[in-house]
């Protein structure tokens, strides 16, 4: 008995001895590689370990070009940032170093800020527009926005980088140009004189300081892009104009500049020079039979409003979001809800499916410009450019042209309507949910606000809007209101 007793006491000090080397080998493991921060120093800074990034990585439509969403539902520092990547080390590398670098000065810089005031808030937003160029190369366009609640606006920066994703070559400026200082020369005076010939430039023009940021070194012509049209230079804000005028860029006509560009960037030439060329008549229902109904944005299924019922308009803006987007449309399905997406020209392009689906839901399409810039702050002809870009392209994907603009942040003033005549669609009820990323605070905020004929604010970009929604809907379901597109609110008041 003895010699049986010794022998469990013996087993249990075994396991006991054993339970404690796997207890302290986990703790030493935890210390040497903690469970949070484990991110990658190329991953973007975060100002709250609490709050994930989301990341996603599509297809594109251009080839070898692949396209990554980054978003962070911090609650006082989101972002919502979207890059190109492809099969190249090389190329991706400096797009993420541009990336990171973007974002660390966002956020030292709201850190500096919520110093004096903790309640401020900041926003990031980066897209990008892929210019194609006959010969395979791709010009991406950075565009990063900056906002913070304490500033009336924010800042816009544009980059450029290059690569032909079929052999990795990418093209500087002064390969663009031989490397030849001379050529550079001419350039930097067809630039000059093209701001000066700028209407939209006219009075805002920083004669000195326009001088500097144009000589004829490399470095001041670095962000460029090309495409079978043109050459276009991109300046950074207050460079070579003052505030209001935002980030110039001067376009040049690719003819007067093709003396100076290599064999590669020439003009296309007509394989056959007796060929017709295609009309470009638009065509008739008899010549194509997919050809859509462009008077409108919904679908062919009528929908009358009762007029008797309170009504509330929906909107969600930057979107769509392969994601988010649908998430929002299978809510709004199940109240039979209908809704107006203000969307981003910049995103229309990468998820024309998406744009489809939400048309064919029901749902109305707005335009809410190319790269969500503070359009106060541009030029009348930029302005004009990202209204009517992101226009064509609602139009090229999906047959249907929008009926209303809302312009990014609200931020309007008589100029910029003038460059449109789409009417201005702004809101009465905001749901703060870019800043609050909370499914409760959206419900509260939205029950405090809420009356008959309000136009609710919401993005389409936020996980934290798409969990939020049902109990919204049901909500102002239970209080009687009938859920419009922003064109039929406005037909209920003319």
């Amino acid at each position: 008995m003895k010699k049986l007793h010794h022998k469990y006491r013996s087993t249990w000090i075994d396991i006991i001895f054993s339970v404690a080397i796997i207890l302290l080998t986990i703790s030493a493991f935890l210390l040497v590689f903690p469970t949070k921060g484990l991110l990658s120093k190329k991953e973007s800074p975060s100002t709250n370990a609490t709050s994930p990034i989301q990341m996603e990585e599509i297809e594109s439509s251009y080839p070898g070009v692949k396209i990554v969403t980054k978003t962070s539902n911090d609650p006082y520092s989101p972002f919502a940032i979207q890059y190109p990547q492809t099969n190249y080390t090389s190329f991706n590398d400096q797009i993420l170093t541009y990336i990171t670098e973007a974002q660390n000065h966002y956020i030292q810089k709201l850190k500096s800020k919520r110093q004096k005031n903790t309640k401020t808030s900041g926003e990031l937003n980066i897209s990008f527009e892929t210019i194609t160029h006959h010969s395979g190369n791709y010009s991406f366009v950075l565009v990063t926005n900056t906002n913070f609640s304490d500033v009336e606006a924010g800042t816009l920066e544009i980059r450029s980088f290059h690569l032909n994703p079929e052999n990795g070559n990418h093209y500087s400026i002064e390969d663009l140009l031989h490397n030849d200082p001379t050529k550079l020369e001419k350039i930097a005076s067809f630039v000059r004189a093209a701001i000066h010939e700028d209407p939209s430039l006219v009075g805002h023009v920083q004669e000195k300081s326009m001088e500097m940021h144009t000589q004829p070194f490399w470095n001041n012509y670095r962000n460029y892009a090309i495409s079978d049209e043109s050459l276009l230079f991109y300046f950074d804000e207050q460079t070579i104009a003052d505030q209001t005028v935002g980030p110039p860029i001067v376009t040049l006509p690719i003819d007067i500049v093709a003396p100076f560009l290599i064999d590669v960037f020439q003009p296309a030439k007509p394989t056959d020079p007796n060929e017709d060329y295609p009309s470009t008549e638009t065509p008739t229902k008899e010549d194509d039979d997919s050809t859509h109904d462009q008077s409108t944005t919904h679908t062919d299924n009528e929908h009358k409003v009762e007029p008797s019922k309170k009504l509330v308009a929906l909107t969600f803006d930057d979107g769509p979001d392969p994601k988010i987007t649908r998430q929002i449309l299978d809510t709004l399905k199940k109240y039979e809800a209908r809704a107006t997406f203000f969307m981003l020209g910049s995103r229309v392009e990468y998820y024309p499916d998406v744009v489809n689906e939400v048309i064919e839901a029901g749902h109305e399409i707005g335009n809410h410009t190319w790269n969500h810039a503070d359009l106060t702050k541009l030029s009348a002809d930029r302005v004009q450019k990202e209204i009517e870009s992101t226009s064509e392209m609602i139009e090229k994907i999906s047959g249907h042209k929008p009926e209303a603009f809302r312009p990014p942040y609200g931020a309007v003033n008589k100029m910029v309507r003038f460059q449109t005549e789409l009417p201005v669609v702004l809101w009465d009820v905001d749901s703060l949910d870019w800043k609050h990323r909370n499914p409760d605070t959206l419900l509260q905020l939205i029950k405090e606000q809420t009356k008959d004929g309000s136009i609710i604010l919401m993005h389409d970009i936020h996980q934290a809007t798409a969990d939020g929604l049902d109990a919204v809907l049901s909500y102002l379901e239970t209080e009687g209101f009938e859920f419009v597109t922003v064109a039929e609110l406005n037909q209920t008041t003319d």
